[in-house]
């Protein structure tokens, strides 16, 4: 019988600087051997009605609580902001068997929530982890999307980049089954206080609630036959040659894991992406750091957008009247 851990709700209560409602969305599809589905955790904050929802995704050992200081920021731009704790991460469910967690699961997951909670005009806000995997969504359903934010991630195509620390963090991963979360976030974020620490503990209070922490180091695509690789290939091919959206890209210039040659293959990859200068004194978990500059970011991505509408219909123009002649 495959089971599930859900982690007890008074482990979220009173979480500092997370004020927001949480939501649940039942029997969602994706990981096959849970023929009912999983529950899904995730906000849902800001007007329903804003012309640009933006889709938050987060990476490994971490969950939506990582973008409350951007989610707060959206709210006071008056836009919708969607944060979705991936299974086995926040109040979402957790397999507990680390089998079930592979790529495409997670890829399929994430799909089957866009289309139930019917998302249009989606702004794709992705970090690390939820890099690998939303970068590879656009192209099944572009026109849902409007245009892409990228923290600190890579194309994981089985022949990417990846840096030296990476290596040692999957290694020290395998080596610490049981990742104490509030001690490697401590010693990761100087700026982040023992109540913060604590918050980003809370989904992971045993050991059998940790399965996809231990999982995700071991199923990354880093090499071209494994699960993940030939769809981020395609990704990566169609984000080069196809991809006409908006895109924004900033990094964390302390962040050993995505260091600034990684970054800048991936910068090499997105078709038209604009390469915002790296936040000096910020490290890997990059959206921390959004209370200082998340303002901007979301202003340079509207200014991005409404110039990348110029441009395209510049161009409609420019076409029509050359059939004309």
């Amino acid at each position: 019988m495959t089971r599930i851990y859900r982690t007890p709700e008074e482990n979220f209560h009173n979480l500092p600087g997370f004020p927001y409602k949480l939501h649940y969305l039942d029997k969602v599809e994706g990981f096959e051997d849970f023929k009912d589905g999983l529950r899904i955790s995730y906000l849902d904050e800001g007007p329903k009605d804003s012309e640009l929802t933006f889709l938050m995704l987060h990476g490994h050992l971490t969950w939506s609580y990582m973008w409350r200081h951007f989610i707060k920021i959206l709210i006071e731009s008056n836009h919708r902001a969607i944060a979705i704790d991936l299974p086995g991460f926040g109040r979402s469910d957790k397999p507990i068997d680390e089998k079930y967690y592979t790529f495409s699961s997670l890829r399929n997951t994430l799909i089957n929530t866009i289309n139930r909670l019917d998302l249009k005009n989606i702004v794709l806000v992705v970090h690390e982890w939820g890099g690998f995997l939303g970068l590879t969504i656009p192209m099944e359903f572009y026109e849902r999307f409007a245009g892409i934010i990228v923290h600190s991630t890579v194309l994981t195509t089985g022949t990417q980049i990846m840096s030296e620390s990476y290596s040692d963090w999957r290694k020290y991963c395998n080596d610490n089954p049981d990742m104490n979360i509030r001690a490697i976030i401590a010693r990761t974020n100087r700026i982040l206080n023992l109540k913060e620490c604590n918050a980003y503990h809370a989904p992971f209070d045993s050991y059998e609630s940790k399965v996809a922490l231990r999982a995700l180091p071991k199923i990354v695509p880093d090499n071209p036959e494994k699960d993940g690789a030939q769809i981020s290939r395609d990704a990566s091919l169609w984000l080069s040659e196809k991809f006409d959206g908006p895109a924004i890209l900033l990094s964390g210039m302390r962040d050993p894991l995505f260091p600034q040659e990684v970054i800048k293959n991936l910068s090499n990859i997105i078709k038209g992406i604009n390469v915002l200068p790296g936040k000096d004194n910020a490290g890997h978990f990059l959206p921390e750091w959004a209370m200082e500059y998340g303002e901007n970011l979301v202003s340079q991505f509207v200014k991005t957008r409404l110039d990348n509408i110029e441009e395209k219909k510049k161009k409609e123009e420019d076409q029509t009247n050359k059939e004309q002649q």
